[in-house]
């Protein structure tokens, strides 16, 4: 069998478990009493479990049984979810992750880092139903003495018939280990396997199952939850349980044994079952055996030993198959037009109505074809690599909770564009900076409690994450309902340290900015979570990285607002080659309105505002790029010129160039780390001609000709 794809195939769908368990803590948080949210929380740990178990992986099934204990006894209403309990959980999850992690980059994971939570866990659990009545009333009435000198009084006995599918191996998926993991309900006894269907050796395929088991289980639970642990098998499997006598006169696998290695008698084993605990437990108090003899007894038991594989998985991405069968069907029709294109070579017809054509007329409708598919397969090809920004959000609402619970502050995070699709290349290197300015809003923004009511606020804050795309570009915004930045406090500080000497005309805008500069901070004291001023630059940094961008503003007394302008894709762009002089540059045809050819009188200078041109009634800044750029232009009458109309925002901008070169599609590329950033500048392209031409920002060239 192929380990290393079973394992790339078991990382992927743990992480993404993981992250719906994560998730559904959170929304357990806020709504205890939801039964079908506890449910699928308990299945996606379930899950784990199970393919982690079935792949030898002991340390993962084994601690995430631990939740699942706890999971089981909320959906039983033995126990209430609430934060305290959610908190570890959550831990759990953690650690959780850092295990799947390890597997997938060959480390060893340090399974002593989960004794403390898993303690905390057990400990937790025994408190809530010790000091929960209603529990304790059912438990008496469900644990009654044992019936008529009955073992395990109370507690009913199945007859199991397990025939698993032929694949289950192929599937990745161990059925001993299903067997092994309904020890976690009751006594597993009486274990019998068939092998009456194993073919001859030559005719054994290995990685079919061609045996199946009948057992019996005593157990306290009922049929539903046994069925629960065959959950993975189902597809193709027998599965038989029906409840047998409740007094079977026998006693569990573990006390028989004990009692065969000669460890107790079997006196000593019935009259422990007659206590409501583990029948170990019971033994060792009586002092009948030792923890050591226990530990190895429980080694016989567990029969099914994996030992725990480390590897490693290569990056991968889900796609939505109604984009990869459109690709598809477009290769199908490549295919076709391949074809056509060979028959028309050697002198064939195609289709009856282009009988009288030429073989030239008839190339030329074929490259007209190939040209739009080859099109359309780019778009598609694209359309693979663009995610949902809602796969980062989520991962906000945990840090929210705890953030705001350490610095004594009630803070709801509210999510919106979560359907805002940006490109995978994007959306990895967003997370971080996001990290920055929430923590931010949290530490800096929001107010205390007792400071929003003084100031006429609602106790509880706000803070809104959303996502909207406009133009070439997908913008998030940040925003908190705080008490907003203090520009008084701004700009004593950067004359303090010397970054103004003079603060007399700044916008508010260019203020603001200042907190972005490396080392800059006006926090009175420095905090676990900011005061260093080490996170602003560093979350400007990492966005113009990728050509994005990130502005700033704010209201005192009623929050900040940071915005964040990413574009839509690293790789094809849809540009508008225009030319400056001797060269050509590309200008993104989403930000792209129309393009003109004004008048003499339709350029006018107004004081203080620079030229303008009329367009059709509205008057748009002008901007001529062969100044902003310094470089040498051919027509500097915009009579003579092409004015391209762009928009930024909410405002639309002219700009002037000498000619238009045409709508084309171009391969977006990095200009390196050896070039400095420049901001109005996105990237560089290769023309077909095979000249390199610089890709504009727009955001970037309005914000120059602006400031």
């Amino acid at each position: 069998m192929d380990f290393k794809k079973l394992f790339e195939v078991f990382v992927e769908e743990a992480m993404e478990h993981i992250e719906n368990l994560e998730e559904g803590l959170l929304q357990l948080e806020k709504s205890p009493d939801d039964a079908e949210l506890l449910n699928s929380i308990f299945r996606a740990a379930h899950t784990i479990k199970g393919s982690s178990g079935s792949l030898g992986l002991k340390d993962i099934s084994r601690f995430t049984h631990i939740k699942e204990e706890i999971l089981d006894a909320m959906r039983n209403g033995e126990i209430v979810p609430d934060k305290e309990l959610i908190s570890i959980l959550l831990e759990g999850v953690d650690l959780l992750k850092e295990m799947v992690a390890a597997v997938s980059e060959e480390i060893v994971f340090d399974f002593n880092r989960c004794s403390g939570v898993m303690k905390r866990i057990k400990e937790l659990l025994e408190a809530r139903r010790t000091s929960d009545p209603a529990y304790s009333d059912s438990a008496s009435t469900s644990r009654s003495a044992p019936d008529r000198g009955c073992i395990g009084g109370g507690r009913m006995t199945y007859m199991i018939v397990f025939r698993p599918a032929a694949d289950l191996f192929r599937r990745g998926i161990n059925p001993a280990m299903i067997l092994e993991d309904l020890r976690s309900l009751g006594d597993v006894f009486d274990i019998r396997t068939h092998t009456d269907d194993i073919p001859f050796l030559s005719e054994i395929d290995p990685e079919s199952v061609y045996i199946r088991w009948d057992l019996k289980l005593e157990t306290d639970h009922d049929e539903s939850a046994i069925r629960e642990k065959f959950a993975f098998v189902e597809d193709g499997s027998e599965i038989l349980i029906s409840p047998i006598k409740a007094c079977t006169g026998e006693i569990p696998l573990v006390g028989q044994l004990l009692v065969e290695n000669n460890v107790v008698s079997r006196e000593d084993v019935e009259e422990a079952l007659k206590e409501q605990k583990k029948l170990g437990q019971i033994l060792v108090g009586k002092g009948k055996t030792t923890e050591y003899e226990i530990e190895k007894i429980l080694e016989k038991q567990n029969a099914q030993k994996a030992e725990s594989f480390k590897k490693s998985i290569s990056s991968s991405i889900r796609v939505d198959l109604k984009k990869l069968d459109n690709l598809v069907n477009l290769v199908g029709e490549m295919v076709i037009i391949h074809s056509m294109f060979q028959q028309t070579l050697s002198g064939g017809r195609v289709q009856s109505n282009v009988v009288s054509a030429s073989a030239a007329e008839r190339c030329d409708a074929i490259f007209s074809q190939l040209q739009r598919i080859g099109r359309d397969i780019q778009e598609s090809t694209m359309a693979l690599r663009m995610l949902s920004v809602g796969d980062v959000f989520q991962r906000f609402v945990r840090l929210v909770r705890e953030l705001s619970s350490s610095k004594g502050k009630n803070v709801d995070l509210v999510i919106s564009g979560e359907e805002t699709e940006l490109d995978k290349g994007v959306l990895e290197r967003i997370a971080d900076p996001l990290v920055h300015l929430i923590r931010n809003a949290i530490d800096h923004g929001i107010e205390t409690p007792d400071e929003r009511q003084a100031a006429g606020k609602s106790a509880r804050a706000t803070v809104f994450l959303r996502a909207y795309q406009q133009g070439d570009a997908v913008y998030i915004d940040v925003e908190d309902d705080g008490r907003g930045l203090n520009k008084d406090r701004i700009v004593k500080k950067a004359l303090e340290k010397g970054i103004l000497s003079d603060a007399a005309g700044l916008t508010d805008e260019q203020v603001y900015s200042i907190i972005f500069l490396p080392g800059f901070s006006t926090a009175e004291k420095v905090t676990d979570v900011s005061g260093r001023g080490v996170g602003m630059d560093v979350v400007k940094k990492n966005i113009e990285t990728f050509n994005g961008s990130v502005s700033i503003k704010s209201r005192k007394g009623l929050g900040v607002t940071i915005s964040i302008r990413l574009p839509l894709t690293l790789a094809i762009i849809d540009g508008l080659t225009v030319r400056v002089g001797s060269e050509s540059f590309i200008i993104p045809i989403t930000s792209v309105v129309e393009s003109i050819r004004p008048s003499g009188r339709a350029v006018n200078t107004i004081e203080g505002k620079g030229e303008v041109v009329d367009v059709r009634g509205e008057y748009i800044p002008l901007i001529r790029l062969y100044e902003l750029l310094n470089m040498e232009s051919l027509k500097k009458i915009p009579s003579e010129a092409i004015v391209v109309v762009t928009q930024y925002r909410d405002n639309r901008f002219g700009l002037m160039v000498d000619d238009l070169v045409g709508e084309q599609q171009v391969v977006l590329k990095n200009l390196g780390k050896a070039t400095p950033k420049v901001k109005n500048i996105a990237g560089g392209t290769i023309l077909g001609d095979g000249r390199v031409a610089l890709v504009l920002d727009v955001a970037g060239i309005v914000e120059m000709s602006t400031n």
